[in-house]
């Protein structure tokens, strides 16, 4: 037999959408799986709609809890799972029928720790597939995260579109708190895994609703939880002797946070605002250690030489283009 999938679907006030994602679970070719719902307190029916299918498919699992937002969600479902792989689904994204299939194939046939999927962002829920030509990585766990300088970084960092061996999940949990939590944890997952395949193919619909979080316009609280992760992140590089990833992540932070000190203003969180600035400040030092291309070690010694005439014609050269 198969082994079992445990799928944890965190869920929060996605009432409109949650019958489309349950009913995907529920017509996956891959049957043997263990859906475990967590109802993260949400505010409107979806508590009553996860008892709903509870009854009516002795394959799901359905959970209350108060609200303590996704990463806690997460984690309550990793928790209680007893598969021997696990995934993740967002309540608002929705799978093709032969998503979990084509996830295990490719474990299977590449003796892999992970598999990864692409995805198919969409606001439309009639959306198809598109018949591509897909391509399929072997990397060890180390070239999976030079996955996130190219192009498969989107697919490689998210938590969903994966199928994980459990075992990974031992020791490592979400963040409870962080906005973007999965910058703050796949990376790890992955230098754990002995390799890591990838499909080009798309295996699930991202579905980009107006009122998500990721759907908002700009967002310092985004933008100060990104930098947060990569600050983590380079300090794990760094840990693990992963120097080129370091270098370049040093670049990706610096480029990210130099320009953003008008919203940080009116940003709620004082003590947060002050971190952000205490690191972009330390942050010169690891530049000055760094191999970095002339043109970008002038760009960054301007602005820590004179911050405030440094923007004021970066945006002007900005607004001229």
């Amino acid at each position: 037999m198969k082994p079992l999938i445990s799928v944890v679907v965190p869920i929060y006030n996605v009432e409109p959408y949650l019958a489309r994602c349950l009913d995907s679970l529920r017509s996956q070719t891959y049957t043997n799986l263990q859906i475990i719902l967590v109802d993260d307190g949400s505010p409107d029916r979806c508590g009553e709609i996860c008892d709903s299918y509870h009854a009516k498919d002795n394959r799901i699992i359905s959970l209350h809890k108060s609200n303590g937002g996704l990463s806690d969600a997460r984690n309550y479902g990793i928790d209680r799972a007893t598969g021997e792989l696990i995934a993740f689904l967002d309540s608002d994204d929705w799978l093709p029928p032969y998503h979990f299939q084509k996830l295990y194939d490719l474990l299977v046939e590449q003796n892999a720790d992970i598999a990864v999927g692409n995805f198919l962002r969409t606001t439309d829920s009639a959306a198809q597939m598109p018949s591509i030509s897909a391509k399929i990585y072997a990397f060890t766990n180390t070239e999976a995260l030079g996955q996130y300088f190219t192009e498969h970084y989107v697919p490689m960092v998210v938590a969903c579109g994966k199928l994980y061996k459990r075992e990974l999940f031992k020791e490592i949990r979400y963040p409870s708190g962080k906005l973007h939590e999965d910058e703050f944890t796949t990376h790890q997952l992955l230098f754990l895994a002995h390799k890591v395949a990838y499909t080009t193919e798309p295996l699930l619909f991202y579905f980009q609703r107006p009122d998500s979080i990721i759907g908002r316009g700009f967002d310092i609280r985004k933008r100060i939880a990104i930098l947060e992760a990569l600050d983590e992140r380079s300090d794990f590089f760094q840990q693990h002797g992963l120097h080129e990833y370091y270098e370049k992540l040093a670049r990706s932070w610096f480029l990210l946070s130099f320009n953003i000190d008008k919203p940080l203003a009116q940003h709620k969180d004082l003590a947060q605002v002050a971190n952000i600035k205490k690191k972009r400040q330390q942050l010169k030092t690891r530049l000055d250690q760094c191999k970095l291309k002339l043109r970008f070690r002038v760009f960054y010694q301007l602005y820590y030489l004179n911050p405030t005439g440094f923007l004021f014609f970066y945006n002007l050269l900005k607004n001229i283009k």
